[in-house]
């Protein structure tokens, strides 16, 4: 030690740099998602497409030619040429803007120094251009940054501001919410998304179903299915002996507040606010025990909502109380048994 310390300092500065740069070979660029994802603040995308033509179109899901711009590490606006189609279901139906998948060039990803390996964006617009839905859709990615909180298997998301051009005409200019795609996120976790085929709750991870049950029931959201596979996706992850059930699309949850959702005819609540427990079979023990976790995490949840960038402080309050009423039910042991405890489900 003593010898290194009368090295010259520009030695010392190219060994420690020549270290460095040993232990950390040079790794895969990163996704064009991956670019978006880790910045700070909330990237501008630029999408030039014929609007009408997609919005009148969208049952149809076919894609159409489009441009997406966006500033590079550098600042500079770039341009990538692009194929763009409407997805989703009931948000395709009743929304003025559907959710879109946008289909990216691998040459042009690589020119610009990005992963082409994964060329697929998935965006979910403001439903309409008004401020109740730039608040849903805050309130949607909220609900994605509190189940990362929840559990360490979770889609990963980022709000950005969307501009829709159509040549010189701007058409709207509102938040979208950037969902990781599928392929990605299993590359991500080294791990295999399970595809076509019945799933059952007694295959799934029992810890990892648990707390997805008790999220969906923290946020008062019933619109999902293991059976269905709606609305979740099952991942084969390392370090998890059984499927992972992973929920998205988050849009029917009370805790979100749009107009048009509702819960199924077939449930017996007739508001989505009216939080509904769609676990099964679950024994007592297992209620007690998900329940301490989830009491274990309420502060770290709660200052979730109350840091939450996107909302103001009406909305912050307004997340807080929504998450306080479900804590008053798992704070409440004979509460726990009534609503958690049974022996039905899918």
């Amino acid at each position: 030690m003593k010898k290194l310390l009368h090295l010259p300092f520009a030695l010392l500065a190219a060994s420690a740099l020549f270290s460095q740069n040993a232990e950390k070979p040079a790794g895969p660029p990163p996704s064009l998602f991956d670019f978006f994802q880790q910045q700070d603040s909330l990237p501008l995308l630029i999408i030039d497409t014929d609007w009408g033509h997609l919005i009148r179109k969208k049952r149809e899901e076919e894609y159409q030619d489009g441009t997406l711009s966006f500033r590079n590490a550098a600042g500079e606006f770039v341009r990538l040429d692009v194929k763009l189609r409407a997805r989703g279901n009931v948000r395709k139906e009743v929304c003025v803007y559907p959710p879109i998948k946008i289909k990216l060039p691998k040459k042009q990803l690589s020119e610009l120094g990005f992963d082409p390996a994964f060329k697929d964006l998935k965006l979910a617009l403001s439903c309409q251009e008004s401020k109740q839905y730039q608040e849903c859709l805050a309130r949607e990615a909220l609900a994605y940054h509190l189940y990362e909180i929840v559990h360490p298997i979770h889609l990963k998301t980022k709000v950005v501001n969307i501009e829709g051009r159509e040549g010189d005409k701007e058409k709207f200019s509102f938040y979208a919410l950037l969902i990781e795609d599928e392929e990605e996120f299993a590359a991500r976790l080294n791990s295999r998304v399970l595809g076509q085929g019945i799933v059952r709750v007694n295959v799934l991870n029992r810890d990892a179903y648990l707390k997805m049950c008790f999220f969906q029931y923290m946020i008062a959201n019933v619109d999902w299915s293991v059976a269905h596979k709606h609305n979740l996706e099952f991942v084969q992850s390392p370090g998890f002996e059984k499927a992972v059930p992973v929920p998205y699309d988050f849009d029917y949850a009370g805790f979100i507040g749009t107009h048009y959702a509702v819960p199924a005819p077939t449930l017996p609540i007739k508001d989505v606010n009216e939080r509904y427990f769609l676990g099964f079979y679950v024994t007592e023990e297992e209620a007690m025990q998900t329940a301490a976790y989830f009491r274990y995490l309420k502060e770290d949840l709660l200052q979730c909502c109350a840091r939450f960038p996107l909302l103001d402080e009406r909305g912050h309050a307004s997340a807080e109380r929504y998450l306080a009423k479900f804590f008053e039910v798992i704070e409440d042991e004979k509460r726990i048994k009534r609503e958690f405890v049974n022996k039905f489900g899918e």
